[in-house]
């Protein structure tokens, strides 16, 4: 069963991964502009971006498994109606908020908002590996990773125990 205390604990860590992820985008943007770099620092952005979803990922399923005590399957979970037309990250939101683990009230944006961001992640892998084909129309590259980043920080930060000890 989960505590509050095993909660907070899964998320301090998620955290620090995200600390660490920040990081490496930090050392990317000291590098030299030039071509090499360029072609470098595009396939570095789609990294960060792959990796900083596994984090909220991982998150999610320690928390799944510590409420229901067993792993996440969603392809049992999909024979649910509701569940057919949902990714696994909406379905693992959806089984997490029967039990009171939910962003906190006014804050339900950034489940979309996250939705879009593992959207962008999973384009991002068809798309032959390339960040340009991910950017946001009107950013450059550190713009649209910088929200995404943004969009994980709040999303990680407002998911909340709801129910009471």
């Amino acid at each position: 069963m989960l505590t509050k205390e095993d909660f907070k604990k899964i998320k301090k860590e998620a955290k620090l991964e995200i600390v660490l992820l920040e990081q490496d985008y930090h050392d990317i943007r000291q590098k030299p502009d030039s071509d090499q770099f360029e072609k470098r620092n595009n396939r570095r952005y789609a990294s960060l971006i792959i990796e900083l979803c596994a984090i909220v990922e991982d998150m999610l399923d320690q928390l799944y498994q510590r409420v229901y005590q067993k792993k996440f399957n969603s392809t049992q979970l999909m024979k649910t109606p509701a569940y057919r037309a949902r990714s696994n990250m909406e379905i693992v939101q959806a089984e997490l908020n029967k039990q009171q683990i939910a962003l906190e009230s006014g804050m339900e944006n950034f489940g979309e908002a996250l939705s879009l961001v593992f959207q962008s992640r999973n384009k991002l892998i068809h798309e032959n590996f390339s960040f340009a084909s991910i950017v946001k129309e009107d950013m450059n590259e550190e713009q649209t990773f910088e929200a995404m980043l943004k969009t994980i920080k709040k999303y990680r930060k407002h998911l909340k125990f709801l129910r009471p000890e």
